[in-house]
């Protein structure tokens, strides 16, 4: 027969409840995460807070990815060469690429809202390694620029509907997450602005929630619920696609 205690682990910034489940029948620490999202320690009789508390040290990054949704279970696209005919997503729309050469000292990205269109020089029309770089980093500024401007406009209405104004909304590059709040401020993964309107709103929502409910306790996630009542299935949405939100 087991026995279960709920304490907390800090993961930086980020609060995880845990529930520790105690078993005679075990003999090592072990963790596991369900679709609610709950964390639960299963421990031998024999196991110090000290054993537990390096058991989730070790799978910290594993525990992020399974709240985040970094590690998505959908591979990724292939690598692109940003060639004439492939595709990219925005705003959870496939749009194609065309690339033209042009009088352009380095490629530059534009969208008319049908398609993209990469202008490039002529040594870099190619899909060299170099041509490659240099034209991927003008896609991701593109996108960079897009989200800064698009991202922080979402975040009005839930703000309304908190009873916040003005929270600051940060957007750049978030290693190993979608979004977080520190201090104040939300930061959203630039990456985001491929995504539907309806994930970013839920990661928005998800981050704002924290300004009134610092863990993911049910509070919490009552909180989210509120603001965007199908959660749930835009939580699934990022967790089986959020790997293919890349350019």
């Amino acid at each position: 027969m087991s026995k279960q205690l709920t304490r907390h682990h800090h993961i930086g910034q980020t609060v995880v409840p845990y529930s520790i489940s105690w078993s005679q029948d075990r003999e090592t620490v072990s963790i596991s995460i369900d679709k609610s999202l709950e964390l639960t320690v299963t421990a031998p009789m024999t196991a110090t807070s000290d054993d537990i508390e390096s058991v989730l040290e070790s799978r910290q990054e594993w525990i992020l990815e399974k709240l985040y949704g970094l590690k998505e279970q959908e591979s990724p696209p292939y690598s692109k060469e940003y060639l004439s005919g492939e595709k990219l997503q925005y705003r959870g729309r496939q749009y194609p690429l065309e690339v033209v050469e042009s009088d352009v000292p380095q490629p530059a990205l534009s969208f008319d809202e049908q398609k993209f269109t990469l202008r490039v020089h002529r040594f870099d029309a190619e899909a060299d390694r170099v041509s490659v770089r240099r034209k991927r980093q003008a896609v991701v500024d593109w996108f960079l620029e897009r989200a800064k401007d698009e991202l922080p406009e979402r975040s009005s209405r839930f703000e309304l509907r908190l009873g916040l104004n003005d929270i600051p909304v940060e957007v750049g590059e978030i290693e190993g997450r979608w979004g977080e709040y520190n201090n104040g401020t939300v930061r959203l993964n630039w990456r985001l602005v491929c995504a539907p309107v309806r994930i970013q709103d839920y990661v928005l929502a998800h981050e704002l929630a924290h300004t009134v409910h610092e863990d993911h306790s049910d509070s919490f996630w009552n909180t989210v619920g509120a603001l965007v009542p199908d959660y749930e299935d835009r939580r699934e949405w990022l967790r089986l696609r959020g790997n293919t939100l890349v350019v």
